[in-house]
């Protein structure tokens, strides 16, 4: 448990850097009517796909052998990590081709989050939920999984990631509740410069996570 909680934070960090999107999405929804309670909606969706993913993994370990990096059940959780890791680096790769073609160093504005600006609130939970990244929450379950903890263990495992995963999307909301007066001009600030330059870093973080986790999967499978 004690390798456990610092490998699971670090997924969850990893899911916060790797997330510009995500932290976009939440400051045009915070500019919307509701907007504070569409932000909120936002991180509360994304918190319960979490939810939903550490219900599964806890059901699914009871019962299952996960002793040893030799037993079926840990290996199929180092293949899922090795597989999660190949398809995170080539996607990465794709990504960063594909904006070197085109030459754009900055991006605009998702157009389909205009749309949400004509529906209710409580859609942004659906959006919260649909905008996690899955591929690092499933490399935080098959860690937790190969941890072979106990499912009280687990819980706690999966409310650390969760709350290291939201450290970027939150961080908006908390400016528009703590700090309204300022929050337009800060908001605009970090949307400009995060439209500009965060998804190269995030493409970069992903191809550096997902060749740690294949090396750390294959690792598993051979030791």
């Amino acid at each position: 448990m004690q390798s456990l909680i610092p490998t699971v934070f670090g997924l969850g960090l990893a899911v916060a850097v790797c997330s510009p999107v995500s932290v976009v999405t939440v400051i045009v929804l915070l500019t919307m009517p509701a907007g504070r309670r569409r932000g909120i909606a936002f991180v509360l969706g994304w918190l319960l796909a979490v939810g939903v993913i550490a219900a599964l993994v806890v059901g699914f370990s009871q019962g299952q052998d996960f002793s040893s990096n030799k037993t079926t059940p840990s290996q199929a959780a180092s293949w899922a990590e090795i597989v999660v890791g190949v398809v995170m680096v080539l996607a990465a790769l794709r990504a960063l081709r594909r904006r070197r073609l085109r030459g754009d160093s900055s991006s605009e504005t998702p157009k389909w989050l205009s749309r949400l600006d004509r529906t209710n609130w409580l859609l942004a939970v659906v959006v919260g939920a649909f905008m996690l990244t899955y591929s690092l929450t499933i490399a935080a379950a098959a860690e937790i999984l190969k941890a072979n903890v106990s499912g009280e263990d687990e819980i706690i495992a999966f409310v650390v990631f969760a709350v290291a995963s939201i450290a970027t999307i939150v961080a908006p909301v908390l400016v528009a509740l703590l700090a309204p007066d300022r929050a337009d001009r800060l908001l605009a600030a970090w949307r400009g410069w995060l439209l500009g330059n965060s998804r190269l870093i995030g493409l970069v973080a992903l191809i550096v996570i997902g060749a740690i986790l294949v090396v750390r999967g294959a690792h598993d499978l051979i030791a």
